[in-house]
């Protein structure tokens, strides 16, 4: 199994389209895939998007991000539907993902609007990620 990751323009940041299913809804999401994270979250605006919401879900941690602490709360067991290289759905199911609330800070809000696929969901599903930037090869296997 090789589930290709997507590059941006300036091929410093990589991307993995998921459609997760959580408790029956469907919601597509765009990971940012950081090697650097060890947690996997997705945005309260998009949990939101399937009626789920952080005041019903139970506070796991707290964590900095920019300099910022941006609470963590406990979503759960989910299936992520990847495309593998041969356009075929792979489901793999996640029992640790995480809605990240939007911070407010002095300065105003700092916003978690983006979803992170890290280190634990690598680790859990025992998987591995490649990536060769110069040719803007990656996968995860």
């Amino acid at each position: 199994m090789k589930i290709p990751l997507e590059f941006n323009p300036t091929g410093d940041r990589i991307f993995v389209i998921v459609t997760i299913i959580i408790d029956g809804k469907i919601l597509p999401v765009k990971f940012i895939v950081d090697t650097g994270s060890n947690k996997t979250f997705i945005p309260e605006t998009s949990a939101a998007k399937v009626r789920i919401f952080t005041k019903n879900l139970e506070l796991e941690e707290s964590v900095l991000m920019g300099g910022t602490k941006v609470n963590l709360y406990k979503l759960g067991k989910v299936i992520m539907n990847f495309r593998n290289e041969k356009g075929e759905i792979e489901a793999i199911e996640f029992n640790n993902l995480k809605v990240a609330e939007t911070a407010w800070t002095r300065k105003g809000v700092v916003s978690a609007e983006m979803a992170i696929l890290g280190m634990d969901f690598l680790l859990e599903n025992k998987l591995y990620l490649f990536v060769d930037p110069s040719k803007r090869e990656g996968y995860i296997g």
